[in-house]
């Protein structure tokens, strides 16, 4: 689903809050994450059980908090997404990924001790180029169109309202006749 669509499926249901929205949507992110995590540090996890039978606790603290600062870090990533795609475009959200993912592999090579090599780099290069060829192209597409300056939620509102009206109206023989509380 694009975000468009989701987030007009939002607030169709009034999930106008990103938490709210967040609240409907992580469920189904967990379900996905967590095969994949097993398969992948399915091991590490196992041994770091095993250290938990261990009379010292010290590294409890540390786990915990890797944890929770990560936990928190996700939540606000996905927090400001979609506040930046309920107020701005899509366009908007993939420039501020390339920079996110610039930030990532600045703080992995300086912090985290990791070698970048060469296909690495290349590999790099051609994904963000073809981010920026894509924005660049998205962007023009967004200068051609003329701007509709009608609010989503309103112009959602409205359809809901011409829907629930066209239920009431049915066809009696040559004429269109409102029903009416009577009539049921």
């Amino acid at each position: 689903m694009t975000t468009k669509p989701y987030f007009l499926l939002c607030f169709v249901v009034g999930l106008s809050n990103p938490v709210d929205a967040m609240y409907y949507v992580q469920p189904w992110m967990l379900a996905v994450i967590i095969p994949l995590a097993g398969i992948r540090e399915g091991q590490q996890l196992l041994h770091e059980l095993y250290l938990l039978k261990k009379k010292s606790y010290a590294h409890i603290n540390y786990h915990i908090g890797m944890f929770g600062s990560s936990a928190l870090l996700a939540f606000a990533l996905e927090f400001s997404e979609f506040l930046l795609v309920s107020s701005t475009s899509s366009l908007t959200l993939s420039v501020s990924g390339i920079f996110k993912e610039v930030v990532m592999l600045y703080l992995a090579v300086e912090y985290n001790n990791n070698q970048l090599n060469t296909l690495n780099i290349v590999g790099l290069v051609i994904c963000l180029t073809g981010i920026i060829f894509h924005c660049i192209l998205k962007f023009h597409a967004l200068q051609k169109e003329k701007p509709v300056n009608t609010d989503l939620v309103v112009t959602e509102r409205l359809l809901l309202r011409r829907m629930e009206s066209a239920d009431e109206w049915s066809v009696d023989g040559d004429s269109n006749t409102r029903r009416t509380s009577l009539d049921d």
